[in-house]
């Protein structure tokens, strides 16, 4: 049977269970009271409320306790030993009010494995300046004391079949790296399962000659021959009667030059946005090879193919995943052949890449 020849044994998934605590650590021998139902929050008393915030950075300090959110009554009733409120299902009572909340209960569990410290931003208003919307936590590394750290990390959540938008998640990108912060993406699948990202924008660069660079004489040279290729299936080719001074550019076969339509057009200085993007992108020092085996537009290469493999997967934002199931596959695969994926866009001449980095 297919795949029996595999020895070793799938990861454990868990269920997360309601009513039994997850924690190696024995329960208190006395009872701990469930959490009270305020107007803006599940108040826990103190002294256990002090312990929670101060040690593991649950809830919003008031007077005489702490205020939780709803995914923070369920990390504590898993993992402190804090039972659920009593009034009737409370949990299904949640999810009928709150229609995100799985989506935070799930990132809740996942990020703080492991001693993470993860606050929900409505804790921090007072703290931070405004965080930009679609900010959900703001996440600390265990060795950072987060009460005078800023932080690691903003985390934002998303299903697999949320619509993606782009112009948005470059503006969210880049307000949370002007607050200091990792842009992080925590995504849930329709097991529950999370697979974490790190998004930053990117500025690919490589070392080859650009056409920028030829004097004008070379330039002109280059026109004419391009104008004079002859067209066929799929681009140009080319007799250039001197040695061809664009490595970059073109792909030499049968004792000439092929030049794709977008690498012509370019030559021949087409308005077209595409080539403009092409063009930015080799004005960069890069080189664009056909990234068809990948599932993308281009590979880039920083050095020559000789010399090194292509460390850049590189999609137009117009052929880009349309939902963060797609990008889960187009990140999967590039990172499956040690490359970045980039998403590239080309606007009013300025260029932007959006780079999505797998981390968990």
């Amino acid at each position: 049977m297919g795949g029996r020849e595999r020895t070793y044994r799938p990861r454990a998934r868990t269920t997360r269970p309601l009513g039994s605590g997850r924690s190696a650590n024995a329960p208190p021998s006395q009872p701990l009271s469930p959490p009270e139902v305020r107007s803006d929050g599940w108040f826990i008393s103190d002294p256990l409320a002090q312990r929670l915030h101060q040690k593991s950075a649950l809830g919003q300090r008031v007077e005489g306790g702490i205020l939780l959110t709803a995914e923070e009554v369920l990390f504590c009733h898993w993992y402190r030993h804090v039972p659920l409120p009593s009034d009737g299902d409370w949990f299904s009572d949640q999810l009928s009010k709150e229609g995100t909340l799985l989506r935070r209960v799930i990132a809740m569990d996942v990020l703080r494995n492991g001693g993470e410290r993860v606050i929900p931003v409505k804790h921090l208003a007072a703290r931070f300046d405004p965080f930009p919307e679609h900010t959900w936590a703001v996440r600390w590394e265990r060795h950072e004391p987060w009460m005078s750290h800023p932080g690691l990390s903003q985390v934002r959540l998303q299903r697999t079949h949320d619509p993606l938008d782009w112009d948005e998640l470059n503006a969210w990108v880049s307000s949370v790296n002007a607050c200091g912060h990792v842009a992080e993406l925590c995504v849930i699948d329709d097991e529950f399962d999370t697979t974490i990202y790190h998004l930053s924008p990117s500025e690919p660069q490589g070392t080859h000659l650009r056409y920028s660079d030829l004097d004008p004489t070379l330039q002109e040279e280059i026109k004419a021959s391009c104008a004079s290729a002859h067209a066929i299936d799929g681009g140009y080719f080319l007799n250039h009667p001197k040695e061809w001074p664009l490595p970059a550019i073109g792909t030499p076969h049968f004792s000439g030059r092929f030049l794709r339509d977008e690498e012509h057009d370019y030559l021949l200085n087409d308005g077209r946005d595409e080539v403009k993007l092409y063009g930015a992108l080799i004005e960069q020092g890069l080189l664009l090879r056909p990234g068809f085996k990948y599932g993308c537009r281009w590979r880039g290469y920083e050095e020559s193919i000789e010399a090194a493999h292509a460390p850049w997967l590189i999609q137009p934002r117009e052929e880009a995943p349309t939902n963060w199931e797609e990008v889960c596959l187009a990140v999967r695969l590039a990172e499956g052949v040690n490359k970045r994926w980039i998403c590239a866009h080309l606007t009013n001449n300025a260029s932007s890449f959006l780079n999505i980095k797998r981390v968990g």
